[in-house]
């Protein structure tokens, strides 16, 4: 027992003697019993680490970039490289001599045209002074000029890398943007038509804190094509029945097609055959309207012992297209940007119904028709015209770009802090294009011609409806405006962050329509300081 009391005796005095050299470090024990159980000091502070408004600037924390660099350098405070995605990707790399990458940019002020790349957990602290040699921050005096200004072009300046393009360094996945003007050029995105600032792609986490991030204005969407001024495909001249007393049995003139395109046709009825006793019935045209109204587009009837042939009726003239929809819905969210939607193109208007067949004559009568010797038939009816094709339709106005600050896709974790964002101009949506006059109708063939009765004669067949118009098509979606627009993200807008929108584009209007009307217009663009849209749908499987 003595001994073991020595024992621990002699420990507890080497771990007072560790305990003092350690500072506020100590060992005990609730026993002499007991093991000792020691307090772990805390790590001391990294240099590195702090507030980027106060932070010391250090060659071991991070790659150095101003305008007066070079890319081959080393990117030290003494020897800077000279683009963003230089320092970018040095800051993300293992350095030369083996220790972790630094994780951290710092940029001079001045002005970068260049989109750049941010992989997740890599810092971008903006807004330094360079000029003295000490690289600290230069505060928000002069935002227009003291801070890192990136502002390329063409494409959108920042972009927050996640998923497998992200740089995950232990358990910090956070990017920090600080200091940092990003400007966005008018329709500047990969749609040539919206303008963004900064995208934080799928599961990607950015705290923007100190910075001003500006979206430009969208562009307005491009017209709808008009279909062509000219009126489409007539239809076809109706042929000519055969005379009388040149066959016992005349045939009746052959139908006429008009085609259309798509497999769509108007054919003229085949005339009525020339009899002996009776003439036959000419047939209807084709196609058939839907609801065919009384006496259109039909056969005339063949001649009889009580009365003479009928002529083919006029065709159904082809039904008008409705003006198309304008565009409805919110758009989509994705890694290029936004896309907004399309007005509706307009229908083709409804091919024209060919002419009935006129009916055919008879060749006997109470004196005969035909001298003796020559065939007995009567003259044979003529085939209806084919009716004018449809008219096209005109093609939908396009949408117009949005103006969006920040996007942010799905998983993605945004934070705002003491920052300025701001949406511009949304375009408005393109008119909707204009439809095209159907064709015109044409007249049936004449009968065959009679020799000494009128009963002997044929009739003519139909006139052809004309084409229906094509249909006016709607306009496109306005653009919106929005300081952020996310799916699927956390954001965090912080009580001294300002994020506004600004104007968003009218929907555009349809086809061949007054604005007062409102027929075929496209839905307005939305203007908010943050707007969330709807997941898109899973993808169907391949």
């Amino acid at each position: 027992m003595g001994r073991s009391r020595g024992v621990l005796r002699s420990l507890a005095s080497v771990a007072l003697g560790l305990a003092g050299a350690a500072g506020n470090t100590g060992c005990y024990s609730d026993s002499c019993a007991d093991s000792y159980w020691c307090e772990v000091p805390p790590p001391e502070p990294s240099p590195c680490d702090g507030d980027p408004r106060t932070a010391t600037a250090l060659d071991m924390c991070g790659v150095f970039v101003g305008e007066e660099g070079d890319d081959n350098s080393l990117g030290t405070k003494d020897a800077p490289v000279r683009t963003l995605q230089r320092a970018i990707g040095l800051a993300a790399q293992v350095r030369r001599d083996g220790q972790a990458p630094t994780r951290r940019v710092y940029a001079c002020s001045g002005l970068f045209e260049e989109a750049i790349s941010l992989p997740q957990g890599v810092d971008l602290w903006g807004g330094r002074l360079c000029a003295g040699g000490d690289w600290s921050y230069g505060g928000p005096l002069d935002e227009q000029n003291a801070l890192t200004v990136i502002a390329p072009p063409v494409g959108i300046p920042v972009r927050v890398l996640g998923g497998d393009d992200a740089v995950i360094a232990g358990d910090d996945t956070t990017s920090e943007i600080f200091g940092v003007r990003a400007v966005a050029a008018d329709a500047s995105a990969g749609d040539h038509k919206s303008s963004i600032a900064m995208i934080l792609e799928h599961g990607a986490t950015a705290i923007v804190q100190s910075s001003v991030i500006l979206a430009g204005d969208g562009k307005d969407g491009e017209p709808g094509e008009d279909a062509p001024s000219f009126r489409t495909n007539a239809g076809v001249l109706g042929n000519d029945g055969a005379d009388a007393c040149t066959a016992n049995e005349t045939v009746g003139a052959l139908p006429v097609v008009t085609a259309c395109g798509d497999g769509i046709e108007s054919t003229g009825g085949q005339g009525g055959d020339g009899g002996l006793e009776t003439g036959g019935d000419g047939t209807s045209g084709l196609p058939e309207p839907d609801e065919n109204p009384p006496d259109v587009g039909l056969g005339g009837f063949g001649a009889s012992s009580s009365m003479a042939c009928k002529p083919g009726e006029q065709g159904a003239d082809g039904a008008p297209a409705d003006r198309a929809a304008g565009a409805v819905g919110d758009g989509l969210l994705g890694f290029h940007g936004w896309v907004g939607v399309r007005g509706d193109d307009g229908k083709p208007g409804g091919v024209g119904q060919g002419g009935g067949g006129g009916g055919g004559g008879k060749g006997r009568g109470p004196m005969n028709a035909c001298p003796t010797g020559r065939p007995q038939g009567g003259a044979a009816g003529g085939s209806g015209g084919s009716g004018g094709c449809g008219g096209k339709g005109g093609k939908g106005g396009d949408y117009g770009g949005a103006s969006i600050a920040i996007v942010a896709l799905q998983g993605s974790d945004l934070t705002v802090d003491a920052s300025t964002v701001l949406g511009a101009k949304g375009g408005n949506g393109g008119v909707g294009g204009t439809g095209q006059w159907g064709g015109l109708g044409v007249a049936g063939g004449l009968g065959g011609n009679a020799l000494l009765i009128d009963s002997s004669r044929g009739c003519r067949g139909g006139f052809g409806g004309n084409g229906g118009r094509g249909g006016d098509a709607g306009g496109g979606l306005g653009g919106h405006s929005l300081g952020i627009g996310s799916v699927g993200a956390s954001v965090t807008i912080l009580q001294d962050a300002t994020v506004l929108p600004g104007q968003a584009g009218s929907g555009g209007l349809g086809g061949n329509a007054l604005a007062e009307t409102g027929l075929g217009k496209g839905k307005d663009g939305t203007a908010l300081f943050w707007y969330r849209f709807d997941a898109p749908d899973p993808e169907p499987p391949q």
